[in-house]
This record gives structure tokens, sequence and C-alpha cells, in this order.
């Protein structure tokens, strides 16, 4: 019998709640010190729109870096349910319709090289395929009463599809299921200021930078075939006895349009920003909220998918597995805000350890 998602999101809050209790309950009587908080940082989520997989994303973090000598390897898992159909009205100069699930797993080697200064090394596997999310989510949208209008009435649930036409010629046409390692990104972080080295409103700051490199096969349309780069910053502060951090970052990538996109008038850079606070309710487990988006770098279409910049929202939890380690869990659910521009609903969990 079909679960109502309803009942996913109270077993949801009913798994936070037990986390929190049982860590509060360990807490009180392991005489665990304030200064045992460690900030686990925003949920790394991307904008999972096929459309922009092509390019680099700077995933949300914290401006901290690693003590030197120290690694670290975070395991992550999305899976995002897209449902879109947009054209041109009265030219059909643009017709775009997708239909698919995308689902991603990032592994996230990061290494302190020396005082304040972290490189890393990021691996993905994508996978197109039709999924099985797509009742799931009809039910968390009605849940939450944000189902996109008749979108998969019109396309049918369970099937893959991801066609883009411009001027009545394909530049895409996938029917059939898609997986491959993407396109592999080298990164650094430097931490310029860190929280109250000066006084207490100096908050951490970071300068970070970051290179992808095309290893993704462009065929099955897993990446660009080409280089691209960027930069950007991250500023987090602590409040409230350290027990709420507030994250903020924004990020400029240069990027090159892949062959297939020759005919279309795009964009050299995409801007991307993210917000979040993390409350820890114990010293272990922490609530998160985050906001991210995108730009858009297509041309003018009157479509949603091409014109509108992308914003979604995350809500979710981080855990410290086990007590005074670095080992770190973290669930999340993330929902559009504008419609067409990034997924419908993704679900994220990863798991990161630090040596």
């Amino acid at each position: 019998m079909h679960i109502k998602k309803k009942w996913y999101i109270i077993l949801y809050l009913c798994l936070g709640l037990y986390l929190g209790y049982t860590d509060r309950l360990f807490a009180t009587t392991s005489g665990y010190d304030k200064d045992g908080i460690s900030p686990s940082g925003p949920i790394p989520v991307r904008n999972q729109m096929p459309l922009y997989l092509f390019f680099m994303q700077m995933a949300p973090d914290k401006a901290s870096t690693l003590e030197k000598g120290k690694l670290s390897i975070n395991a992550d898992y999305i899976v995002s349910n897209i449902s879109v159909s947009a054209f041109t009205p009265a030219t059909s100069l643009y017709d775009i319709q997708i239909d698919m699930e995308v689902s991603r797993i990032t592994l996230d080697f990061r290494y302190g090289l020396c005082d304040k200064l972290e490189v890393g090394l990021e691996i993905p596997y994508i996978g197109f395929s039709s999924g099985y999310l797509d009742d799931f989510v009809e039910d968390f949208e009605d849940t939450i009463n944000a189902r996109t209008p008749r979108s998969r009435q019109r396309q049918g649930s369970f099937e893959l599809d991801y066609t883009f036409k411009y001027d009545y010629n394909y530049l895409i046409q996938a029917k059939t299921s898609k997986k491959g390692i993407g396109d592999i990104i080298a990164s650094s972080k430097y931490q310029l200021f860190e929280d109250g080295i000066f006084n207490c409103w100096v908050p951490n700051l970071s300068f970070r930078a970051a290179v992808k490199f095309p290893t993704a096969d462009k065929d099955d349309l897993l990446g660009s075939g080409k280089l691209d780069y960027g930069c950007g910053f991250l500023l987090d502060k602590a409040f409230l006895n350290k027990k709420l951090f507030v994250y903020f970052g924004g990020n400029m990538v240069h990027i090159k349009k892949p062959e297939i996109f020759n005919v279309l008038d795009m964009d050299k850079k995409i801007y991307s920003y993210f917000t979040a606070l993390e409350y820890f309710l114990t010293k272990r487990f922490s609530l998160i909220t985050e906001i991210s988006g995108n730009t858009t770098p297509y041309p003018h279409s009157d479509t949603n998918p091409l014109d509108n910049d992308a914003h979604e929202w995350t809500i979710g939890f981080n855990y410290n597995l086990k007590h005074k380690t670095e080992i770190y869990w973290n669930f999340a659910v993330v929902e559009n805000i504008r419609s067409a521009s990034s997924p419908d609903v993704s679900f994220c969990s990863g798991i990161e350890w630090r040596f």
C-alpha cells in the first residue's frame, strides 16, 4: 500500500526529535562542555537541473579550514525529481521537455595543506533515469500545497524524457538512462579572518577558488567537455553562546558553453549565492535551514527553465554520530522556489569523516 507523504514528514520529524532527545540525555551526564560544539556547516546542495550539470557549481560550505595535516572525506548522495514542459508561445522557437530523475554521488576529499589553507578534490558520479519518486513527490507537493499544475499528468509518471529543441532542431534528445563519472573539480580555500580574532564582531572569512576538468562523457550529457573555473567568498559567525551559526557565501564561475549549444548566445559567467542558519539543540544535533540560488547563463526564451534564475530552499539536520569524534551525518529536503529552473524536489544525505 502506498504511504502518503505526510507520514514521511512525520517520520522525519520524529527521527530529528529522537536524535535530539537521546543526545540531550547523553550530554547531561557526560560533562561535555560548550566548547565541544563543532559546526558542520551548510548542506552542500547543488542545482540538479540537467541544464546546469554541464557547468561547475561551488557548493555551500563553511569558512573555516582544516588544520594542517588533517584530512576530511565527505560522501554525499542526492536524488532530484524533475518535471518540466515549456515552449515559447506562438513561435515555439524553444521547446524544452524534461521528465527524469538525477542522482549524484559525490566523494569530496579535503586536506589541510598548511595553516588556514585547505585543498580539495571532488569526484561526482551522476545518473539520469526514469526514477522512482514521482508518486512520492506528488504526495509531498500536495502536503505543502505546492504541486506543479498538471506537469506529471501531461508527461506521465516514471518516464525519462530530456529534449531541447531550438528553431525546430533538436540540440538534446535523450530517452534512455545515462550514468558515469562527472567533471572532477579541484579546489582551494584560504581563511583570511577567524571569528573573534580582533573583537567579538569579526566573523570567519575565507576566499576560495576551483577548476572543473572535462572528465565526464559529454555525449552522455554528464559534462560540458570544457574547462570551467571560478572563485568566491565564505563568511560565517557564531551567536547565542555558539548555539547559532550564520553562514553566507557568493561565487562567480566562468563557463564555456557545450558544443551542443553553439547556436545559442549564452553568458560566460554564472553567479551563485547561499545563506544558511544552523542551530544546535544539543552539542551533537543541529537543525539547518538554507536558501541558495544561481543566475541563468541561457538567452531570453520566454520559457521558465531558461529565463528564471534558480532559487532553492533546504531544510535538514546535522548529527555527530559518536560522542567526541568527528563523524557527521546530514539529511535534508530541497524544494524549488522558482518553478522549472531547478528540480521540483530533492532528497540528500551525506557522511563526513575528519581524521
